[in-house]
C-alpha cells in the first residue's frame, strides 16, 4: 500500500511537533489544570512508547484527565473502536481526540490539527503530509469500514482549499477546505462520544 510510508515518517514526525504552545491549548480546553502537567503526562508517554502507540489504558487514563464527566461505557465502546489488533492506539489519534472534544472553536481546533501535521514547520501541508493527516481523520471519523474512500475527500478537500494551485494548504487554505467539505465538516462538529461512536 502506496500510502504506508507515509504514516510512519509523519507519526514520527509529528510527535516531535507538539510544543508548548499544544499543551497551553490542551490545558485552557480541557479539564487539565495547567500545561505543565499535560506536558509531563506526554513526555511520559512518548518515552513509554518510542513507536508512537499508547495502551488503551493510557488512552482512557489521559482521555479521563481531559474530559472526567464523559461517561466510562462510552470511552470504553471508543477504545474499543480505536484500538489496533495488539489493543493500542496511535498517540496522534488520541491528539486529534482531544482537539476534536476541547471546547475551543472550530477554527482553533484546525489550527491545532494543521499545526501537529504541518511537519517541517514551514506553514503549509504539504501532500505526504496531508495523506497522513486524512488518514487519521478518516479513520477517527469513518471507522475501519472506511464507508468514505479516503482518496477521494483528500482531493476534493485539498481542490476547495488549495485555491493558489501551488500543490500545499496553507493554514487558511486548510481551514477553508475542512469547513468547505461535507465529511471533514461533520467530523470536526463531533464534540460527544456518542457523535463519535455513531460514524465509527
Amino acid at each position: 500500500h502506496k500510502h504506508t510510508h507515509f504514516n510512519r515518517m509523519g507519526n514520527a514526525q509529528a510527535r516531535k511537533r507538539v510544543k508548548a504552545t499544544d499543551f497551553n491549548y490542551i490545558a485552557d480546553h480541557t479539564a487539565f489544570l495547567t500545561k505543565d502537567i499535560v506536558q509531563e503526562y506526554y513526555d511520559k508517554i512518548m518515552a513509554e512508547n518510542p513507536d508512537g502507540k499508547m495502551s488503551s489504558q493510557q488512552f482512557k487514563k489521559i482521555f479521563k484527565l481531559a474530559f472526567p464527566e464523559r461517561p466510562e461505557e462510552k470511552l470504553d465502546k471508543l477504545i474499543l473502536e480505536l484500538q489496533d489488533n495488539d489493543g493500542n492506539i496511535e498517540v496522534a489519534s488520541l491528539l486529534i481526540i482531544i482537539y476534536l472534544f476541547s471546547d475551543g472553536s472550530v477554527e482553533k481546533k484546525l489550527d491545532q490539527i494543521f499545526n501537529l501535521f504541518d511537519e517541517d514547520g514551514n506553514g503549509s501541508i504539504s501532500v505526504p503530509e496531508l495523506l497522513n493527516l486524512m488518514a487519521y481523520f478518516i479513520k477517527i471519523g469513518e471507522g475501519k469500514a472506511h464507508k468514505v474512500d479516503m482518496a477521494t475527500v483528500m482531493a476534493e478537500m485539498y481542490n476547495l482549499g488549495d485555491s493558489d494551485g501551488n500543490e500545499k494548504l496553507e493554514k487558511n487554505e486548510f481551514l477553508r477546505g475542512m469547513k468547505g467539505h461535507a465529511v471533514t465538516k461533520k467530523i470536526m462538529e463531533i464534540n460527544k462520544i456518542d457523535a463519535l461512536l455513531d460514524v465509527l
